[in-house]
């Protein structure tokens, strides 16, 4: 079995800093990652060499006892000495070192890592045979099976329409969804194409694990008389050509209860009006609400009295 320099791996010197040390693996990582290399068997074995380097340099605790026993590695193999063969721990006794405590290895570099190399350890049995463990999950009881996480149930997705109302008052909904009955908490406030998650219901777990979770996409259909803009509410409100021009008093409808508004003398058809407080609830803080904002539409009377026409006649003259 070949001695490994790991410092060689990672183009650094025995002197070199932890942060010397990370900056370097970063590096490499980046350059031979399997992501970035995909199918290229050269470049997944670097990053594997790299990966090994800087799982054993970054403790200093393992670093200072992979340059103590380094050398020792090579002599033992000259020797014709084997690996297996080979008793570390009464090697650490005769040097009058403490005898070494196994450590619990977990390479935390990429999520995955052992899935892109086909489900083997990232380590090699030099550093199996160094450490005396068994790569990834390393120093546990001889023949005790590595263990891996109970693997998720698969996340579901589906899509619900809620109206306007829904979204300003905030309500409870339940819907269908594979034979199964569902309620989801609709908070006041919340925008068209946001997704709600139920916890837990999703697929089951294949492996007596979590269950994945339920995602649900919330579609705000079109009201018939407010239109949305973030937080505030738009409205067209028709008002008689009369109070248009002489000014009056107006019921404007709101998701919420209708108030009458003042219209001021002459007002020209499209004047908006801005009411302060009177749109949607925000979503992070309900408390505080958009505007609404009013857009007079004035209306032309029809089917005049031949009276009306000649009154209209007679103010058309004087405006002249």
């Amino acid at each position: 079995m070949e001695y490994k320099d790991y410092y060689k791996t990672l183009g650094i010197s025995k002197t070199a800093t932890q942060d010397e040390i990370k900056k370097a693996y970063r590096k490499l990582a980046a350059k031979y990652h399997p992501d970035v290399n995909p199918d290229d068997k050269k470049a997944a074995a670097k990053f594997k060499e790299v990966a090994e380097s800087y799982e054993v340099l970054k403790n200093p605790e393992d670093r200072k006892m992979y340059d103590q026993m380094g050398s020792d590695w090579k002599q033992y193999k000259r020797a014709g000495g084997q690996a297996q063969d080979y008793n570390w721990q009464e090697w650490s006794q005769q040097r009058g070192g403490p005898r070494q405590r196994q450590r619990t290895y977990s390479y935390q570099g990429s999520p995955g890592f052992e899935d892109q190399f086909g489900g083997e350890s990232p380590f090699s049995d030099f550093f199996e045979s160094f450490f005396g463990g068994g790569g990834m999950g390393m120093g546990r009881e001889p023949g005790r099976a590595r263990q891996r996480a109970p693997q998720k149930g698969r996340d579901l997705n589906a899509e619900l329409d809620i109206t306007l109302d829904d979204a300003y008052h905030g309500s409870e909904k339940s819907f269908m969804l594979n034979g199964k009955r569902y309620k989801i908490k609709v908070p006041p406030g919340i925008e068209s194409g946001k997704r709600l998650k139920l916890k837990g219901k999703g697929e089951p777990s294949p492996a007596m694990g979590a269950s994945g979770d339920l995602f649900i996409k919330l579609n705000i259909v079109l009201h018939p008389t407010f239109r949305r803009d973030g937080d505030n509410l738009h409205v067209d409100l028709p008002i008689e050509l009369y109070t248009a021009v002489l000014g009056g008093t107006v019921n404007v409808p709101t998701l919420d209860e209708q108030f009458n508004i003042k219209i001021p003398p002459e007002t020209q058809p499209g004047k908006t009006l801005r009411l302060s407080g009177r749109g949607m609830p925000n979503f992070k803080s309900p408390k505080q609400r958009g505007n609404l904002y009013v857009k007079l539409n004035v209306h032309i009377p029809e089917k005049l009295t031949p009276k009306e026409k000649k009154l209209f006649e007679q103010l058309s003259k004087m405006r002249k």
